[in-house]
């Protein structure tokens, strides 16, 4: 019976909360850089990962260790890939995704998807209730790779059509999380870890970004 126990890492006893920076377009510089949260999640890091928002929408860098052009879906865990989780109104009190969740996707390379459309990005948020928005057009994700000697880096652009509920003026937090995942069977979580939690359905386990403004120099 006690083996059925899943063992308490130190992340299950904290609320992160941290600041997200403005940016320019998408223009990411080392102040959007989310900090490295492994030593809580027990993994080893091979992903950097910087975040940036605007009334527009939101900016995404994903520099990730070579090699990362696997992809594999529906089963994103399989192949690389990047999962982001977001909600526009950071609700902590629910068990289960509301109508301002949100849960996309980003592969390194496109790829057939049951040989009827080539798919790269898209949004497959799951919802339990009725409480649910419409999923969005992926053909408004914005998404490029950038091949380096020693890193792979997905450059990602969401704007603010794709996030139902996202209004920086009247709220200023979002909630958040990430999953990276490796062919080679590794993954990099940013707040809960989904080796023990369902986290794109649990959003109370997310992270908490202060949407801050840049100060005008």
């Amino acid at each position: 019976m006690l083996e059925e126990v899943v063992p308490l890492e130190p992340v299950h006893f904290f609320a992160f909360q941290l600041d997200c920076h403005s940016a320019k377009a998408n223009r990411l510089e080392r102040e959007h850089l989310l900090p490295d949260l492994s030593y809580f999640q027990i993994e080893s890091p091979f992903a950097q990962i910087s975040l940036g928002w605007n009334e527009k929408g939101i900016s995404c860098s994903v520099e990730v260790a070579k090699p990362f052009n696997n992809p594999s879906f529906p089963n994103l865990t399989e192949g690389d890939s990047v999962e982001l989780f977001f909600d526009t109104r950071d609700v902590k009190t629910t068990g289960f995704t509301t109508r301002f969740c949100h849960h996309f996707y980003f592969l390194p390379a496109s790829i057939d998807s049951n040989g009827k459309e080539t798919i790269q990005a898209g949004e497959i948020s799951r919802f339990r209730t009725e409480d649910r928005h419409p999923l969005c057009d992926a053909s408004l994700l914005e998404l490029s790779s950038i091949r380096g000697k020693k890193t792979d880096t997905l450059q990602i652009y969401i704007p603010s059509v794709c996030l139902y509920g996202y209004d920086p003026q009247e709220f200023d937090r979002l909630g958040f999380a990430y999953r990276i995942n490796r062919r080679d069977g590794r993954r990099q979580h940013f707040s809960a870890n989904g080796s023990d939690f369902a986290i794109e359905s649990q959003p109370s386990l997310w992270a908490s970004l202060k949407l801050c403004k840049r100060s005008k120099k």
